[in-house]
């Protein structure tokens, strides 16, 4: 099995825009605000499919149903079906502010009520740890990371309640190339004006705390979890760091940068400019999102050409991947827990 090229699935949002279709040159369905472009997704509410070659049109859940080795090599179960695959990529453009919200542990997830956590079917509960890397920014942009030092639940109910809770709220502000490390558990936002990449867990749970009291796109206010956001949320001190390393290697032009060593994935940043980068994938998969420039990627069995916003998937069979880039390219490389470029030796 090589490296395969996904579609995404669009995603309309209250507070969605259409930069994508402006940055990244997305089809997006008319007269819709598009907030979330699922670049690479195994969920119910959401499945990537094949964009082309032998496997066009298959999903994720057909590809590891057929042969769960060949995608998750090392990864793969012994016996028995695998579940969705881990992780999930999307392109974001929040043209408004996101709610603020918060997503469980894998601890907190075995109560919820959804059915996501998979409690019925002895599936792994649904953590949700996240990451962004951010794309476009304008001048004023901000995310908003956790809450002031000290804050105690009852501090942070009774904000809610008063609603006061602005005043309790870390925000930090941001420009194209920042990297948000939000663990499960961290209060968050996005705010407007923000184009960017996240890397998340499987799972598509996410309690509301507060959403700024506007309506939904059907006119009615949007639920909010409050008893269960506040359950979530810990402090900064609480959760875990993101591990990542910084610039690992720079030279002859190439650059990674470790970005997340983590018990949920791992994240390098990779630029290359005239040259060839060659990575063995050491029996995992890795996922590859094109963030600037167009290349080549190179395995085995031919080529495939890349363009910004475009993610492809190498599954483990493939064994080795080459980036051809004769101008500059930015990428992600995603990749399972301890494994991915920025932690092993690659030319």
């Amino acid at each position: 099995m090589q490296p395969l090229k996904m579609e995404p699935v669009f995603k309309e949002r209250l507070w969605g825009g259409r930069r994508l279709a402006e940055v990244f040159g997305k089809p997006l369905p008319a007269g819709r605000p598009i907030g979330e472009s699922w670049e690479l997704a195994d969920h119910p509410h959401g499945r990537s499919r094949v964009a082309g070659g032998p496997h066009a049109g298959r999903t994720l859940a057909d590809l590891l149903q057929a042969d769960a080795p060949a995608v998750l090599g090392d990864a793969a179960p012994a016996s028995g079906p695998a579940g969705p695959f881990p992780l999930m990529v999307k392109l974001i453009d929040a043209a408004d502010r996101l709610s603020v919200q918060v997503h469980p542990s894998a601890e907190a997830a075995r109560d919820e009520p959804s059915g996501e956590a998979g409690k019925a079917s002895g599936a792994a509960p649904a953590s949700k740890t996240e990451c962004w890397v951010v794309l476009r920014a304008d001048p004023d942009a901000w995310v908003v990371e956790g809450l002031a030092p000290g804050t105690s639940p009852a501090a942070l109910e009774s904000a809610v309640a008063e609603g006061n809770l602005a005043d309790l709220l870390h925000v930090r502000p941001v420009a194209a190339g920042d990297f948000v490390w939000v663990p499960a558990g961290l209060l968050h936002a996005i705010g407007p004006g923000v184009v960017l990449a996240e890397v998340q867990q499987t799972s598509d749970v996410t309690y509301r705390l507060y959403d700024w009291d506007r309506v939904g796109l059907d006119g009615s206010p949007r639920p909010l979890h409050v008893r269960e956001a506040v359950a979530c949320v810990r402090s900064t001190a609480e959760l875990p760091p993101s591990g990542g390393r910084g610039v690992v290697r720079r030279g002859d032009g190439l650059t990674v940068e470790s970005l997340v060593v983590s018990a949920a994935f791992t994240l390098a940043r990779a630029r290359l400019e005239g040259r060839r980068w060659t990575v063995s994938t050491d029996g995992a998969w890795a996922v590859i999102v094109v963030l600037e420039g167009a290349g080549r990627l190179v395995a085995a069995e031919g080529a495939l050409p890349l363009a910004a916003g475009e993610t492809v998937l190498v599954p483990a069979e493939a064994a080795w991947y080459s980036l051809d880039a004769r101008e500059a390219v930015e990428v992600l490389v995603v990749a399972p827990p301890g494994q991915g470029p920025a932690l092993s030796n690659n030319r």
